[in-house]
């Protein structure tokens, strides 16, 4: 059984990866505070590890240096959820053997994504098209709920109310659930139920707060019929449930109301949560306000290498440390694809077809923000490796290299960089 270690200070997501990845058959460990990650790191020796990053970073980076210290742990690999950092920043972090970095707020689905990939194990998500959308206006919370019914997505709804109330400090919240663009059976009672479920999970929320707006008369029948949900209203009238919720007072336009109170966030700060709403794979749905794909990557890899089995080869050995690599026959390929901050570091054999990595070369030297030039050719004579460190090379290597050390070697090289 593959085994995992979240080291999280959100004790609520930390449950809800637990949860999931247990679903999966993994074994995973929680621990909370950094003074004990370490000694739970040792005692379990995890496939890996899942490291939330604070802004300091101070004791995430002491961790990280602890395990890249120990032989026995070094090795293995780091999924880091965190706060924006530069290119160059996360970079550096793969001499700790940190695979992904993912920037909050994360994509779920690609993040767990992800975790199957470095675990050899693909994890299962639901699939069904769905979206979900948490916003916040004063007091009120809306949650939107269209096309269908995510079960993934509503298991985080959990963690994305409970988060936006405790950073906004809402005593009192009063929650909108609006379900009208649904079509909903019988079936879909048990998913139902799982919503409201996540939203009452919430310690903050009661159910005299809850509003659902639908028109369907099975949700109807739903509330009225379940003990638990006594004091949770449905309705078909959004100016109803307004006269409930917010002061009509200040106006007597209900469209006003619903623009002003509801439909506006009150808010338009950068967002600050842990997880999105919307998944990556909601491009494949009707849905035409999804975010771009962040697939985490730390590390980006040129490799220039006019042998094709030679350049499989390096490049495998980049894609099994999570590094996004791109492969060139020639220098001039490369040259044409440049751009300042594409790449973190170049691996280029010398003896290039079109005899143009020393054209590369002396790019990358006059370039602003130009990443460093390793060389790894099987050529020896004294004469080509003193020109090629003259004409800016980091460091000359001789093929070949086990992958671990080509890999080392080529990261100690960022590390100096850094």
């Amino acid at each position: 059984m593959k085994k995992v270690l979240i080291i999280d200070s959100h004790q609520l997501f930390r449950d809800f990866l637990k949860q999931k990845l247990s679903d999966d058959q993994i074994e995973v460990t929680l621990a909370q505070e950094n003074r004990d990650s370490y000694p739970k790191m040792l005692s379990i020796l995890p496939n890996l590890i899942i490291l939330d990053m604070s802004e300091d970073r101070i004791e995430e980076m002491a961790f990280l240096e602890k395990k890249a210290a120990d032989p026995n742990t070094a090795n293995i690999p780091v999924i880091i959820t965190g706060p924006y950092a530069e290119r160059s920043s996360m970079a550096s972090l793969a001499q700790y053997g940190v695979v992904k970095y993912f920037t909050k707020p994360i994509q779920f689905d690609v993040f767990f994504e992800s975790i199957g990939k470095v675990l050899h194990n693909p994890l299962s998500m639901d699939t069904t098209p769905c979206v979900l959308d948490v916003h916040r206006n004063g007091s009120i919370v809306f949650i939107e709920v269209a096309l269908g019914m995510n079960r993934d997505k509503l298991a985080l709804l959990q963690y994305k109310l409970s988060e936006i109330i405790e950073q906004e400090e809402i005593d009192s919240p009063k929650i909108i659930i609006m379900l009208t663009n649904l079509e909903l059976s019988f079936v879909d009672g048990y998913n139902l139920e799982f919503l409201i479920d996540n939203v009452l999970a919430c310690p903050r929320v009661h159910n005299k707060n809850v509003k659902i707006l639908s028109f369907s008369d099975f949700i109807h029948d739903l509330i009225d019929g379940h003990p638990t949900y006594s004091g949770i209203e449905v309705s078909k009238n959004l100016p109803k449930v307004l006269n409930a919720l917010v002061d009509t007072t200040i106006t007597s336009s209900v469209s006003d109301l619903i623009t002003d109170k509801i439909l506006t966030p009150s808010y338009q700060e950068e967002d600050t949560s842990t997880v999105r709403t919307r998944f990556h794979s909601d491009n494949n749905s009707e849905n035409t306000n999804a975010v771009e794909k962040d697939e985490g990557t730390v590390l980006k890899v040129a490799i220039i290498d006019s042998n094709i089995q030679a350049l499989a080869l390096t490049k495998k050995t980049f894609d099994d440390i999570g590094a996004e690599t791109t492969a060139f026959t020639t220098g001039e390929a490369y040259l044409n694809n440049y751009e300042s901050g594409l790449f973190d570091l170049v691996v280029m054999d010398i003896m290039l077809t079109d005899n143009s990595a020393f054209s590369v070369l002396n790019r990358m030297r006059t370039s602003y923000d130009a990443p460093p030039v390793v060389v790894y050719s099987q050529n020896t004579q004294r004469e080509w490796i003193s020109k090629t460190l003259s004409s800016g090379a980091k460091t000359y290597l001789v093929k070949p290299l086990k992958p671990q050390v080509l890999v080392q070697k080529c990261l100690s090289i960022l590390q100096s960089e850094f």
